[in-house]
This record gives structure tokens, sequence and C-alpha cells, in this order.
């Protein structure tokens, strides 16, 4: 039963469900009067995503077998679950969100939605049989479905009700930026995480970045991500300074307090975002620095760590605004 547990990667879910809900309770339903999904409908919107993800990870343990022995990673398929009983749980689970993720696109009236997680395991399928080894595809491939799961938030609970709603376009951005925030912070984890498991890669034949170009090429592009994103924070840090020392006079945005008129640019979130590019700016150095595969496995934590920050910045800037 331990077995079963570890094999979908809990602590990931757990993110994954602490990040939905941040979006949810921490931005849609303060400033969205009345969204798509109510509160039992958006936990099964949620449930379908974990179930997704907990078989995406199944099958990527299934076909990573060989390389997760030469990369001295512990087995569990074969080992401590058949790879028989692996499958008929990956099943399983995709046939629970399919179920569930119907019923939420028919309760909101946007029953085409439900391809978007039908198409979703498709590609993480392909991904683990044959993309996961390919020259990048495999690696833009998983950060684009992480940011989808973002995204998705915007298209299942705002959507339907995006013309009832006036801020609905400026929490539309919000998704946009947060989205493009995880893809860019996830693309370079994928790749560091390349580096990282080379020599079991090799022993596939896998084409990864780091086997095609080397290490040392490799190194330059996740440089080049982190700086995407530095400049990215940098814009955002503009914007916060600019709105900030801007008078908005609230009685013309109408009725409704909770328009978000400067969410996000009250001096504790200029501070909240600075302390993100501080992070982002100890990536870089530790990244030049990096040569051996400890240094790398470092490069990934700190990543994940700077992704789970960027994320806790909506309850922070939420909190700021109402306080």
């Amino acid at each position: 039963m331990t077995a079963n547990i570890i094999i979908i990667r809990p602590l990931n879910l757990l993110i994954i469900l602490v990040t939905m809900y941040i979006f949810k309770l921490g931005l849609i339903n303060l400033f969205i009067q009345n969204p798509a999904l109510n509160n039992f409908n958006y936990f099964l919107f949620v449930s379908a995503t974990i179930l997704i993800t907990a078989a995406g990870y199944i099958i990527n343990d299934i076909y990573d077998v060989k390389t997760d022995s030469v990369n001295d990673k512990k087995l569990i398929i074969g080992k401590n679950i058949s790879k028989k009983s692996a499958l008929n749980w990956y099943y399983i689970l995709n046939l629970l969100s399919i179920i569930i993720i119907v019923y939420v696109s028919y309760f909101i009236g946007k029953i085409t939605l439900a391809l978007i997680f039908i198409l979703t395991i498709i590609m993480l399928w392909f991904y683990s049989k044959s993309l996961k080894s390919t020259f990048l595809l495999g690696n833009l491939l998983v950060s684009g479905i992480i940011a989808l799961s973002i995204t998705n938030i915007y298209f299942f609970d705002i959507l339907p009700v995006y013309n009832l709603n006036p801020s609905s376009g400026i929490i539309l951005k919000i998704i946009i930026v947060f989205s493009l925030f995880a893809f860019i912070t996830n693309l370079k984890r994928e790749i560091i995480k390349d580096v990282i498991d080379i020599n079991g890669d090799r022993s596939i034949d896998a084409n990864t970045l780091p086997i095609k170009l080397g290490v040392k090429s490799t190194k330059k592009i996740i440089i080049f991500l982190n700086t995407v994103l530095i400049l990215i924070i940098s814009f955002w840090q503009y914007f916060q300074y600019s709105v900030n020392k801007t008078f908005f006079d609230l009685s013309s945005f109408g009725e409704d307090i909770n328009q978000i008129v400067i969410w996000g640019t009250d001096s504790f979130s200029i501070f909240y975002v600075f302390s993100i590019q501080i992070l982002l700016f100890i990536f870089l150095f530790l990244c030049l620095s990096a040569n051996i595969k400890k240094d790398y496995i470092k490069l990934s934590q700190i990543a994940k760590i700077i992704m789970m920050i960027g994320i806790l910045a909506i309850p922070i800037f939420s909190i700021s605004y109402f306080i």
C-alpha cells in the first residue's frame, strides 16, 4: 500500500492542490462575485486534475524503469508493484478523471472543455513513452501541461461568466502572467533534471539537450531562461512602482469595491517580488559555478522553491490589498 502511495508522488499532488486553491480562495472568490464553479464543483475540478497528474506519474515510472536503475533511483515498478497492477491503476485514475471532468464541463455548459483533459492524458502518455527522451520537445510539453493546469482555472471558473464580472479581464491577465512564470520555471527545471539524469538517458539512446549539445551549452540555455524570468520580474517591478506612485479615484470603478485596481502593487508586495528577484540572482550565481551532479540537484530544488514562492504571491498580494 505504501508503494502505491509513493508512486503517485503525494507531495507533488499536494502542491498542485494547494496551488489550485490559492487561485480559487486567494484570487477568484475575492474578486469574482459569482464564479462558474461553486465550491463543490471546484473540488471536483481539482480532483480531476490531481487524478490525471497521478496517472501521469504512474505511466512515467512504467517507461522509466531502465533509466531509473542507471540513475540510482529507487525502483517501485517491478519491485514493489507489478507492471500490470500499475497499468490498472493508470487506467482507473484516468477514467475517474474523465468522468468527473465531463460532469463539471456539463455543469458549466462548456462540455467541449472536457477535451482539454482528454488531450492532456494523451500527451502525458506520449511524453512518457517517447517524447521525454527527445530533443527539447518533451521538456516543452511537460512545462506546457504545468502552465495549462493554471490556465484551466480560467477556462472552467471564469470564462463561462466572463461578461458578468468586470474583474474577469484583469484576473485573466494575472493568470497568464503566472502561467508564463510557471512554464519558464518548470522548463528550466526539466532541463536541469536532464543534466542530472544524463547517464541513464544515454543508456536508452535518448536525445535530450545535455546529450545533444553537451552540459556546458545546456547550462547556457538554463542561464538564458533564468535571465528571461529576471526580466519578466523586472517588468512587473516597474509596473508595481508605476502604479504605486499613481493616485486612483476608486469611485470611478463603480459600486463593486472588489475591483482589482492596485492589487499586488503595495509596498509589502513590492518587497515580496524583490525577494523572488533575489532568489533568481542566487540561482544564476549557483548555475554559473555548477559542475557536478550535486550542484544541479541543488539548482533543481531552488527552482522548485522559486515556483512555490511565486505562486504564494497570490494570497500575499490579496492579504496586502485588503489590509
